[in-house]
């Protein structure tokens, strides 16, 4: 297990998270709480949330996710882990769709658990104002790397694993190339550092774009709704 060198990276608060977001999310906590409770007959009205992210694609937003601080002191991390840890193919992925990765759940413990305190404090308050449906589990976290040495770009594929993928770039501006291309939707460029690409994963296919030079750090959440995906196991399996 690797320990963080930065006390920062593992603090359980929200000093991280973009504060103009922070501020829609405190807005927009009541507003979900409300619609919950009325069990679906009253109507989500567009929160501070939802207005702070921006439609790129049909069903597919960006929005200010991040401080830059917070990812140079992650991708300063990155570079005193590669020490120990070695980002390595999901072999549960066919070969072309293999992104070198570091799985935070099984190597970073301290850096996984704030990615869940996020995750239930910051994110599943954005995916409920853009989709009325909550993601409160993660299926995993991990931080991938595009580099012409180790996977310079990314085959098409649907995230399987998930129903909603949040995408981070950590370190835009230090390699030439990438980017992200959807299916019939179009092309994004690389996001600035911190902002988060939000898509529900099983049914926008998608690559990563060719990297010419450097290293390209992304931090990918996969987010589940176990108790949704329980309830259709046992209708199949009824």
């Amino acid at each position: 297990m690797y320990n963080l060198s930065n006390y920062l990276l593992s603090v359980q608060s929200n000093w991280y998270v973009n504060q103009p977001l922070i501020k829609a999310i405190d807005e927009t906590v009541p507003m979900i709480a409300k619609y919950k409770a009325s069990s679906g007959t009253h109507t989500l009205e567009p929160t501070p949330v939802f207005k702070m992210c921006k439609r790129v694609f049909p069903d597919i937003y960006k929005v200010p996710l991040l401080r830059r601080q917070y990812c140079t002191m992650l991708c300063e991390e990155i570079e005193l882990m590669k020490n120990s840890i070695a980002f390595v193919p999901n072999d549960d992925e066919d070969e072309l769709r293999q992104i070198p990765e570091i799985v935070l759940k099984d190597h970073i413990p301290d850096l996984y658990r704030n990615m869940w305190f996020l995750v239930k404090t910051v994110i599943n308050p954005i995916l409920m104002s853009l989709y009325c449906r909550d993601n409160l589990d993660i299926a995993s976290v991990q931080i991938a790397n595009y580099s012409p040495k180790e996977k310079k770009k990314g085959a098409w594929h649907h995230d399987d694993s998930c129903d909603i993928s949040v995408v981070i770039p950590l370190n835009t501006g230090k390699y030439e190339g990438g980017g992200t291309e959807f299916y019939n939707k179009g092309t994004l460029n690389p996001l600035p550092n911190g902002h988060a690409l939000i898509f529900p994963s099983f049914n926008n296919l998608h690559r990563g774009l060719a990297v010419e030079s450097g290293d390209r750090y992304l931090l990918v959440f996969w987010l589940v709704d176990k108790n949704r995906t329980l309830e259709i196991a046992k209708e199949v399996l009824a």
